[in-house]
C-alpha cells in the first residue's frame, strides 16, 4: 500500500498467563490481523508477541528512538491482570509519550479482551486505565467467546484489519512535530527548546518536593504500623487475645486514613504531571539529537538535571517497593485495613510507573549523547 512509507509492524502487549489460560486465543488473534491485513494490502505486518524474543526488544528501541512510530502499532490485550503487570504498564507509558510527541496517538491502539469496568466509565485515579479508556479502543469481550473459524469471529478480524490500513493511511499523511529552533517571543508561536527545558526544569523542583513528602508519608505510616504491632505484642501478653488485636487494628486503620489519603494525593500529582509533560522531555530529546546540539551548557545542564533526578528516583524506587511489600503483611488483619492498603498500594504504583518514564529520558539522553561521544 503507497500511503505506508515503512514496513508496518505491531507489538502486542499481553500477560502470558491471560494467553495461557485462553488456549493461546490472544497470540492466535495477532496472527490472523496480520494475515488479513496482508490480504487486503499485499504488504505484511510485522507482528511481535513475544517480549523475552531479543528481537522484540531490538526492533521496538529501533522503531521508537528512529521515529518510526508512523508505521508501528502498540495493541495491549486489556484484562484486569493486565493492570497488575508493571512490565505492561511500563510499555503503555512509553508508547503513549513516544507517540504523542510525534501528533501519532491514534497508533496506541487498544484491545479490551476481558471486561475492565473503569475502562468503560473513564472514571479511574489510575493513569494507565485513563490513558486506556482516553483511546478508541476495539471492544473484544464478547468476540472473544467466539468460535474462531467463524463467520463472526472471521468479520471482525477484517474490520480490525481494515482499521489498521485506515490508521496507517492516515499517520502517513501526518507532519511529525518539530520544537521550534529560536526562543519564541511572539505568544503565538511554537515554544522554542529553552523554553521547554525552562518548563521542565521548572517541574523537577516540585517533582522533588512531593517525592520527599511521598517518603516522608510513608515513614509515618511505617512508624503507625511499627508501633500498631508493638501494642498487639502487650496486648497479647496481657490475655487480650484476637479481640484485642482487632480493637488495635481498627485503631490503626482509623489513624492511618489521614496519611493514606494524602499519599494517595502526592502519588496522582506526581503521575499526572509526569504524564502531562512525557512529550514534551522526548521531543526536546529528539531536537537536541537531530540538531547535534549536546554540547552546548544549556542543554549539558539540563540533561545532567534529567539524569541526576532519574538516578535519585531508582534509589527511592527500592524502598517504596520494599514498603509494598509490608502493605501486603497488613492487608489481611481486617477488613478495614483493606481499602487503606489498596490506596496504598495504587498511590506506590503510579511512583513506579513515573520512574519507567525518567528512565526512559535517561536512556534515550544517554543515547543522544553516546552518540556524539
Amino acid at each position: 500500500m503507497s500511503a505506508i512509507d515503512s514496513p508496518a509492524a505491531g507489538f502486542w502487549s499481553y500477560t502470558h498467563r491471560d494467553n495461557d489460560i485462553e488456549g493461546g486465543r490472544i497470540q492466535r488473534l495477532a496472527l490472523k490481523i496480520a494475515n488479513e491485513f496482508e490480504v487486503i494490502t499485499a504488504e505484511e505486518l510485522g507482528v511481535f508477541l513475544d517480549k523475552n524474543d531479543v528481537k522484540w526488544g531490538h526492533e521496538w528501541r529501533e522503531r521508537i528512538d528512529n521515529a518510526l512510530t508512523s508505521a508501528t502499532f502498540f495493541m495491549p490485550v486489556i484484562t484486569p491482570r493486565f493492570f497488575k503487570s508493571e512490565e505492561c504498564r511500563r510499555e503503555v507509558l512509553m508508547f503513549s509519550g513516544h507517540a504523542a510527541s510525534l501528533g501519532l496517538e491514534e497508533l496506541l491502539l487498544p484491545i479490551l479482551y476481558i471486561d475492565v469496568p473503569s475502562i468503560r466509565s473513564g472514571e479511574s485515579s489510575d493513569e494507565v486505565v485513563s490513558l486506556i479508556s482516553k483511546r478508541q479502543y476495539e471492544d473484544w469481550t464478547k468476540l472473544r467467546l467466539e468460535d474462531e473459524d467463524g463467520p463472526v469471529y472471521r468479520k471482525a478480524v477484517h474490520r480490525l484489519a481494515v482499521r489498521l490500513v485506515e490508521i496507517l493511511d492516515r499517520a502517513s499523511k501526518v507532519a511529525l512535530p518539530q520544537v521550534a529552533e529560536t526562543d519564541a517571543v511572539d505568544s503565538d508561536e511554537e515554544p522554542g527548546t529553552l523554553e521547554l527545558m525552562a518548563e521542565a526544569e521548572a517541574a523537577l523542583p516540585r517533582w522533588g518536593t512531593v517525592m520527599a513528602a511521598f517518603a516522608s508519608t510513608i515513614k509515618e505510616i511505617g512508624e503507625m504500623t511499627r508501633s500498631a504491632a508493638s501494642e498487639m505484642e502487650r496486648s497479647d501478653a496481657r490475655g487480650g487475645g484476637f479481640a484485642g488485636r482487632l480493637r488495635l487494628t481498627r485503631q490503626l486503620a482509623e489513624a492511618m486514613r489521614g496519611p493514606v489519603d494524602h499519599l494517595g494525593e502526592l502519588g496522582l500529582q506526581y503521575s499526572a504531571e509526569l504524564i502531562t509533560i512525557d512529550p514534551a522531555i522526548l521531543g526536546i530529546i529528539r531536537q537536541v539529537e537531530s540538531e547535534g546540539s549536546t554540547e552546548s551548557d544549556s542543554v549539558r545542564d539540563f540533561f545532567v538535571t534529567i539524569r541526576d533526578f532519574a538516578k535519585q528516583g531508582r534509589v527511592n524506587s527500592v524502598s517504596f517497593r520494599e514498603f509494598m511489600e509490608s502493605v501486603d503483611s497488613i492487608s489481611g488483619l481486617s477488613k478495614a485495613m483493606r481499602p487503606l492498603t489498596r490506596k496504598m498500594q495504587g498511590a506506590v504504583q503510579k511512583i513506579l510507573d513515573g520512574q519507567s518514564i525518567l528512565d526512559e529520558w535517561d536512556r534515550r539522553i544517554d543515547e543522544v549523547q553516546g552518540m556524539e561521544g
